[in-house]
């Protein structure tokens, strides 16, 4: 069986992304130039399978996101930051999980 190796992003403010740019992970900062729902199209069309989305970010691009709910990849994953308590995130991987194997785990 061959190894597929995924690359993975995240995208969000500094504050977050430092963790997962030392674990390895492309950094990308939202800016008025880069814009998160443009960046995850570019992503996805450049093998990201996985994406970390900061759930500030993830909120204001939903839209986007949903263009690849029924897609295997790429496994989009909002994570906390600074402005939120981590409650949406909590609750966006207990659906993804229980969708996946039809099974509430959290």
């Amino acid at each position: 069986m061959t190894e597929r190796k995924m690359k993975a992003a995240i995208i969000g403010p500094k504050s977050v992304a430092a963790l997962y740019g030392a674990a390895g992970v492309a950094v990308f900062e939202p800016t008025e130039d880069v814009v998160p729902s443009k960046l995850i199209s570019k992503l996805y069309a450049d093998g990201y399978g996985i994406i970390f989305i900061a759930e500030t970010v993830y909120k204001r691009c939903e839209d986007a996101v949903k263009k690849y709910i029924n897609d295997p990849y790429p496994i989009i994953i909002p994570v906390p930051d600074d402005n939120s308590d981590g409650t949406f995130s909590k609750d966006r991987i207990a659906a993804n999980i229980k969708k996946a194997i039809g099974s509430d785990l959290i």
